[in-house]
């Protein structure tokens, strides 16, 4: 193998990177250098500007002992040369890089470095490139132009120093005008003057006839406060830079404006576009700013640009906000961050028959851009502020507000918006004989009812409505409740209620009693779905705060058949009577144990309800303190089998 010399005179980090792959490789300052140190009969040459890619296991034939070989460096031979250790160059050939007498080798063994590329916007960026660029030439391109469909592996071999010492422009193209003031190619050997870079226009130049540039896209950047307006002063790529505001719409605008080089009065001057808001142009929406003119603080925050020049085009129309669905504090503060507009609406899961109202506040009306809004919501038949909020960004809410549903500090809106959503309906059954007959009926009254049937265990009945549920709270209706005319389903609960239950009145058929057994509820569902299943009575199972309601719902039409009579007596009685219900007062009970044991013998099934309310209140007494044994009365078919039992074994005659 023939010794290889990479000729260079200066630091070269190329040859560290020609080293770390050739390790064998010496770095010399000129050609005779290298013929001097060598060993071997022929050496290699590499010149300092070019990538190889050769395994140098190339030999010369026996006739070509004496001859220069030069390779291909891409399409010119000018850099890896195998020359013969004693032969004689010279000064020309080596610095024009073209040896007179030489065998061409047709074989790629190396690439061109391409031309080093530099940002030049002022002249001192020109000085800067001149004075550190590693190549003999390189290019000066800018922000204000678009590049990216150029190939930068434009050479000159390094024979041809015409061009090599000569400064070269490129066609830039603007729709259908060129011009020459985009891209440059810049020669060591060429300075050129602060005014030919500050006005982008070389006086001596090569002009090519190859579309190097087009209009570049002026960045963009959402500016809503002066420091927003700072870090795109600071960070844009481009020397003018588009300033939207999320409470503009800017769809329709295509931002494809476009200033030369040469245009240097509205290169450096700020522009104002029409925002148009019904019948009305503002110019306070989307501003093309230049580095060039500096604004004030008050301006960003006002959007009001003291000297500007104003164009003729709608740029800009108002946004419709962002609209959010928020039925917690985290939804709230997720929607907060993410709204890509400074107000939102923030509608609550809880309200339907939603109308978003045509609102839209010009950057002017800081008051109502800097409000909260609340509209009104159909709540329990009074129109109320708990609805449909819009949100500013400006304003945070607190967490308590929300919560309950109550802004402070408000703008109110007397338009109603939405309805309050009923919470979720569920009809329970198991096997009552007129089941399908009642949900039938409810489903007229509420249909967006669902039913849960067939669950054994009142308890875990109710846990699997619940479950079912996507509301807050949850109604339950019992399988034989005949609601009233007048009974709906739209009540709403304030927040500082929703661990409540709330019991509704229902009317006995047999006796006539009017009080929570058998009454529609109104259930906190998350409480439901964890109550405490050891409890014999399920209703206060579920929290100590409890709520009897004075309206009477329903009808509780448990007299259909005997079992069922005797079962649903038994079971209230029980529970009358072993004080398992909480918040009982005692007189109040023990009158309507003895109404149950003793009135309604002339209704249908009336004596199948005493005698249940009799045995009910026996069972009772008798384990008021054994909660296992109370349990049993949530299980129907143990009910089943006692019922049996009782008819059969008791010497109780129901005739």
């Amino acid at each position: 193998m023939f010794d290889i010399f990479y000729i260079s005179n200066v630091k070269d980090e190329n040859f560290f990177k020609i080293k770390s792959i050739y390790i064998t490789v010496k770095k010399v300052d000129t050609i005779e250098e290298a013929q001097e140190k060598s060993l071997t009969k022929f050496l290699w040459v590499i010149w300092n500007d070019v990538d190889v890619e050769f395994n140098f296991d190339f030999i010369p034939d026996e006739w070509s002992q004496n001859i220069t070989h030069v390779f291909k460096n891409d399409n010119w031979y000018d850099g890896v040369w195998l020359l013969p250790k004693d032969i004689k160059l010279s000064k020309k050939e080596i610095e024009n890089r073209f040896i007179v007498s030489r065998k061409e080798v047709d074989l790629v063994v190396s690439k061109p470095i391409s031309f080093d590329i530099f940002t030049i916007e002022t002249y001192n960026d020109y000085l800067y490139a001149l004075e550190n660029s590693k190549t003999e030439m390189f290019w000066g391109t800018c922000s204000s132009i678009d590049t990216e469909n150029f190939n930068f592996n434009f050479y000159f071999p390094f024979y041809d120093r015409y061009n090599r010492t000569e400064n070269h422009a490129f066609i830039h193209r603007v729709g259908d005008k060129d011009y020459y003031n985009g891209l440059f190619l810049f020669s060591k050997h060429k300075p050129v003057t602060k005014k030919e870079i500050d006005y982008r226009h070389l006086v001596s130049r090569k002009e090519w006839d190859i579309v190097a540039s087009t209009p570049v896209k002026y960045d963009q950047f959402n500016i809503e406060t002066y420091d927003d307006y700072l870090y795109a002063l600071e960070n844009s790529k481009t020397e003018m830079f588009w300033a939207n505001t999320p409470n503009i719409d800017t769809s329709n605008f295509d931002f494809d404006m476009y200033f030369t080089h040469d245009n240097e009065y509205d290169r450096k001057i700020n522009h104002a576009f029409i925002h148009r808001v019904d019948d009305k142009d503002y110019y306070n929406g989307l501003f093309l700013l230049s580095k060039h003119k500096i604004l004030s603080k008050k301006e960003i925050e006002f959007r009001h640009l003291v000297s500007r020049k104003e164009w003729d085009i709608v740029a800009s129309t108002p946004v419709n906000y962002a609209i959010m669905n928020v039925d917690n504090y985290d939804d709230y503060l997720h929607a907060f961050k993410n709204s890509t507009t400074e107000l939102f609406y923030a509608v609550p899961m809880q309200v339907k028959d939603i109308v978003i109202p045509n609102l839209y506040f010009t950057h002017d009306d800081e008051y109502n851009r800097k409000e909260n809004h609340t509209f009104k919501n159909i709540c329990n038949g009074e129109e109320k502020d708990n609805g449909v909020f819009l949100c500013s960004k400006h304003k945070p809410i607190s967490k308590r507000e929300l919560e309950h549903r109550h802004i402070v500090h408000k703008k109110s809106w007397d338009i109603v918006v939405s309805r309050h959503r009923p919470y979720d309906v569920v009809f329970m059954s198991y096997d009552e004989a007129l089941a399908d007959k009642h949900y039938e009926e409810l489903l007229k009254k509420a249909p967006y009812a669902t039913r849960v049937h067939g669950v054994k265990g009142i308890h875990q009945a109710h846990i699997q409505a619940a479950k079912q549920s996507q509301s807050e709270m949850v109604w339950i209706v019992d399988a034989d409740a005949i609601l009233l005319d007048d009974f709906n389903f739209d009540l709403f609960v304030e927040k500082w209620d929703r661990e409540t239950v709330h019991v509704w009145r229902s009317k006995n058929p047999i006796n006539n009693l009017v009080y929570g057994y058998g009454g529609i509820k109104l259930f906190p569902r998350q409480l439901t779905v964890n109550m405490d299943t050891s409890k014999p009575d399920m209703t206060t199972s579920i929290t100590d705060k409890f709520k009897a309601m004075q309206e009477v719902s329903n009808i509780t039409a448990f007299n259909v058949d005997e079992f069922s009579t005797w079962k649903s007596a038994f079971r209230e009685c029980c529970k009358l009577a072993s004080k398992v219900i909480d918040r009982q007062k005692s007189q109040e009970t023990e009158q309507r144990l003895d109404i149950w044991c003793t009135i309604g013998e002339d209704k249908e099934f009336g004596k199948y309800s005493i005698a249940g309310a009799k045995a009910g209140r026996e069972y009772g007494y008798k384990n008021q303190d054994d909660v296992e044994a109370l349990k049993k009365i949530n299980d129907f078919d143990w009910l089943k089998v006692y019922w049996n039992e009782y008819k059969n074994f008791k010497e109780i005659r129901i005739d």
